[in-house]
């Protein structure tokens, strides 16, 4: 039974990491056309698109080399190092999302400024709808895989997609009405106004990556020392839980507080978990100095607020 359920695990996390491998690739091979699409289309609403494909292509990447070392069970070794580095990669993301806002901005205003005709946007037009197709694809199925198996990743990946999909429908309705009312003056304005939709959605997408990282970069009250100690914990009971959902720590003068949220098989007896539990909050309340250790059985990941009186 708990090799079946090993086994599923594996395959489950190998069926998400070749879904977010799919949508970075998506985005990779998307970008030359999309480049050529807005060359001859004069738009700053395709520009703005092509902005919001590099910034999202990263972000899918960033989390495929996330997935990629739980598929191929790389986890057992806990990488403090490495996550940090993915939240600094995910806070330059969110940093090129800015800067992409603020270009695309600077040209709507300017194309409303001086309104000029959009030119040939058939290529536009075709790529759009594709993409539209294959994001909403990914949308669902990545969605499916979010209820299979919850995580944060897949989580962010599935509304990462659906973004996708309705900046990609906005990009269709924008550039389609403006061939469509090319005879009337006004139409020379519906192309900035699709960009600034589409620049809506970057600032959005920046904010909500940027607030995530630094929220996970500053949530740590324990020095790199002891952080390593709980780590190595972790480590070497790693076959005794499913999950780890989280630390949160605090600090009251010189006591050390420290919470740790792991999930357990459920088919495991209270007994056994609570056997795991005991044995690791010794152990860590042994090499941590004034320590009080609470191991908190949990099947979702946990807010988590670190406090430092």
């Amino acid at each position: 039974m708990v090799a079946e359920s090993q086994s599923r695990k594996i395959g489950i996390s190998q069926e998400k990491e070749r879904s977010v491998r799919a949508g970075w690739l998506l985005g990779l091979f998307s970008l030359l056309p999309t480049v050529l699409a807005v060359i001859i289309g004069h738009s700053t609403t395709l520009l703005a698109g092509l902005f919001k494909m590099v910034c999202e292509t990263l972000a899918s990447f960033l989390a495929w080399l996330s997935l990629r070392k739980v598929a191929r069970g790389e986890t057992g070794v806990y990488q403090y190092g490495y996550g940090k580095l993915e939240n600094l990669s995910s806070l330059a993301v969110a940093g090129a999302m800015v800067i992409s806002f603020t270009i695309v901005l600077y040209g709507a205003i300017d194309r409303v400024r001086h309104p000029a005709p959009i030119g040939q946007v058939w290529l536009g037009l075709l790529t759009t709808s594709i993409a539209f197709a294959l994001n909403v694809w990914l949308w669902l199925k990545n969605y499916r895989l979010a209820r299979k198996d919850p995580s944060p990743i897949m989580e962010s990946q599935w509304r990462l997609f659906r973004t996708k999909s309705i900046n990609n429908l906005s990009v269709i309705s924008a550039l389609g009405l403006s061939v469509l009312l090319r005879s009337y003056s006004w139409s020379l304005y519906i192309d900035p106004l699709g960009s600034l939709i589409v620049a809506g959605f970057l600032l959005s997408s920046a904010y909500d990556v940027a607030s995530a990282s630094v929220h996970d970069l500053l949530d740590q009250t324990l020095e790199e020392a002891l952080q390593f100690i709980i780590l190595q914990e972790l480590a070497a009971y790693f076959d005794e839980y499913e999950r780890f959902h989280g630390v949160r720590s605090r600090k009251s003068g010189s006591d050390v507080y420290v919470e740790i949220f792991l999930e357990f098989d459920g088919q495991q007896k209270m007994a056994e978990v609570q056997s795991v539990i005991d044995k690791m909050k010794a152990s860590l309340e042994q090499k941590i100095q004034n320590s009080h250790i609470s191991i908190v059985p949990t099947t979702s990941p946990v807010a988590i607020f670190d406090h430092q009186p």
